[in-house]
């Protein structure tokens, strides 16, 4: 049966899943880890109570690597969904867990900026790079058909269209930006795929995207810096956010200029300490430096506390940042 919704689309997801679990010992090393990341992060309890309920989208084993996509919340009723893309090393069977509960991180605090009913999609839906692949676009050319498909199915659900933001750590930012630069119909290498094709269609009627965050950011196609109209978004809602001491990022940004490849584009999202708001920085490269147990003095892009989560959370929602 072919689902209307998410609600039958994730109920069908989570009995297929649960069937794998019941099998999990005989899977490969890789595969029984994604399985493990994905129970962990659905399990009620497993993180704040306050994060609404995760339902699972997909868990893909038959990919070159495990893949996934998780909602927190309600994609169904909710008012602001926002994408949430991860770059190198960040898989279902690596970091699972920790990425849906900073996008739960997110999706609380969206609710503490005014949000009605916000929601989250955790989407780890293609082989990210790894080491030097991340200098080049190939990978984020890769992703584009399985998250237009997704993107897609997402339009399809709700006609009524809630507001919709791309948020993009490191790698994933290049991914998010060749996927609004393929629904724009400005990227020439590939011929396009059907979910891209009707994508486009839909596009020149309706701003689909109404945002689009880069953190810790190694910079995207300098294409974008000379013809900023192929992300198919104003200038004005395209956020560049890197912190002072994020070296993973400038570093990327330092061989992008040599080799002409990549370039920063966007608007600056602030991330330094905010005082006056109890607001603190960002430090380093990570989107996240939680540890359970463990006392914290250093913060990521997406950690609770800090001026980029709530800027994360701003933006996503429509307002401007602090």
């Amino acid at each position: 049966m072919t689902a209307r919704n998410y609600a039958e689309l994730t109920a069908e997801a989570h009995r297929r899943f649960w069937r794998v679990w019941r099998r999990r010992e005989s899977l490969p090393q890789q595969q029984r880890r994604a399985v493990d990341g994905v129970a962990h992060a659905l399990r009620p309890g497993s993180m704040n109570r306050a994060i609404p309920d995760r339902r699972l989208l997909y868990l893909d084993l038959s990919a070159p690597t495990p893949v996934a996509a998780i909602a927190v919340g309600d994609l169904d009723t909710a008012t602001h969904i926002s994408w949430h893309l991860s770059g190198v090393g960040i898989r279902p069977d690596t970091a699972m867990w920790g990425t849906v509960r900073e996008v739960g991180q997110i999706v609380l605090e969206q609710r503490r900026v005014g949000a009605e009913r916000p929601a989250g999609i955790v989407w780890l839906g293609y082989t990210p790079p790894v080491f030097v692949e991340a200098l080049f676009p190939d990978r984020a050319r890769a992703a584009v058909p399985r998250f237009a498909a997704d993107f897609l199915q997402l339009l399809t659900f709700r006609p009524d269209r809630p507001h919709i933001s791309f948020e993009g750590h490191s790698y994933g930012a290049a991914v998010a930006a060749h996927v609004l630069e393929a629904i724009a119909q400005r990227d020439r290498h590939q011929r396009p795929s059907r979910a891209v094709a009707e994508l486009a269609r839909l596009a020149r009627d309706e701003q689909l995207v109404k945002a689009f965050i880069m953190i810790g950011s190694p910079g995207i196609p300098a294409r974008f810096g000379r013809d900023p109209g192929r992300l198919g978004i104003g200038e004005e809602r395209v956020f560049d956010a890197v912190a002072r001491d994020d070296w993973i990022a400038r570093f990327g940004r330092l061989a992008g200029r040599i080799l002409r490849n990549r370039s920063p584009f966007g608007r600056r999202l602030p991330v330094e300490a905010l005082p006056e708001l109890g607001l603190l920085p960002v430090t380093g490269h990570n989107s996240s430096h939680f540890v359970p147990g463990r006392s914290q003095t250093t913060y990521g892009y997406r950690d609770a506390g800090t001026r980029s989560l709530r800027n994360i959370a701003l933006v996503t929602t429509g307002q401007e940042p602090v």
